[in-house]
């Protein structure tokens, strides 16, 4: 019956909730549906209770908390398997609770930053990730000091062979440039297109990318060293690993890449993390992925069981 319930009260309100709720777009044909993931911001809506009502920020270990039900598992579930599913934990706590609607207000689980000369630098998202010269359009286009013959693609996902970074000619622009022979981007890829001042003088600048709060290119006569570095692009993100920063490097053997632990250099003394800079170098800051975390989450998830068990104990009682 209450699924029932529930179900009425969706069919009732879908027309209002349009106007109300930033609804995710049904997928085209053929395309898979969106998949909930860390990063994502979420606009939860319970019919005739705004004190429950309003957006949420899905974590780095794919949960989120809200009202009377505690921390919630919501990675990889679509927004419609979300609002099903929070239906089925409000009407636990509270039986007069009316249906639930998801939806996905920012895809920042599927995003690529874009650093260098466009006009408009940043971190985009996407329901699906598009092609590089869509991104780069999405970010102002190139500017006129763009060097397209020689944009860095830079994969944010960890990787045991180091950084994987892709070097792609587009300077036979958007019409002469077939799309097979572009990568295929992938979330939390970095875009990084030179400049030709810079390319005046080979190796002048170096690159900081990833979990810092402003990425980009800087000069290299303003870091001595990698933690220098850092902190000219601003510091790290509170999520950042500080245990495996990568550091490429260009040599004559080709291309060399350390991974660097700053966190033991920083707290434990260890030598060698803290590596002089050279020209051209770029460092890479990847997220963590934290086991204790993950573990402690587990432990608070008991917390909405409990305020169930207590919810309904008081309502026994009345």
């Amino acid at each position: 019956m209450r699924t029932l319930l529930a179900c009425c009260l969706i069919l009732i309100g879908a027309a209002g909730a349009a106007a109300q709720v930033e609804t995710t777009p049904p997928p085209a044909v053929g395309q898979e549906e969106y998949r909930i993931g860390p990063g994502d911001v979420l606009r939860i809506q319970v019919w005739g209770r705004p004190e429950l009502t309003g957006p949420v920020t899905v974590d780095a270990t794919g949960r989120i908390q809200l009202p009377l039900i505690g921390r919630v598992e919501v990675a990889e579930r679509t927004p419609a398997e979300l609002g099903e599913y929070l239906t089925e934990r409000y009407l636990l706590v509270d039986p007069s609770t009316p249906a639930v609607l998801a939806a996905v207000a920012q895809y920042n689980s599927r995003s690529i930053a874009v650093v260098g000369e466009v006009h408009g630098p940043g971190r985009y998202p996407f329901r699906s990730i598009p092609g590089v010269w869509s991104v780069l359009l999405a970010a102002g286009g190139p500017t006129p000091n763009a060097d397209l013959t020689r944009v860095e693609i830079v994969r944010g996902e960890e990787s045991t062979d180091g950084p994987q970074s892709v070097t792609i000619d587009l300077s036979r622009g958007i019409q002469k440039t077939p799309a097979e022979e572009l990568p295929a981007l992938q979330p939390d890829d970095t875009i990084v297109v030179p400049s030709v001042i810079a390319s005046a003088a080979p190796g002048s600048r170096i690159q900081v990318l990833g979990a810092v709060r402003t990425p980009g290119t800087f000069p290299v006569s303003a870091a001595e060293t990698v933690t220098q570095a850092i902190a000219l692009s601003g510091g790290f993100l509170p999520n950042a690993d500080l245990r495996k920063i990568r550091l490429t490097r260009t040599t004559s053997r080709g291309i060399v890449s350390y991974q660097l632990d700053l966190q033991g250099f920083l707290y434990d003394g260890q030598p060698r993390a803290d590596l002089p800079m050279q020209p051209g170098d770029t460092i890479t800051v990847p997220r963590e992925k934290s086991f204790m975390r993950s573990v402690l989450d587990g432990f608070l998830r008991l917390a909405p069981l409990v305020t169930a068990g207590v919810s309904l104990a008081w309502a026994a009682s009345r």
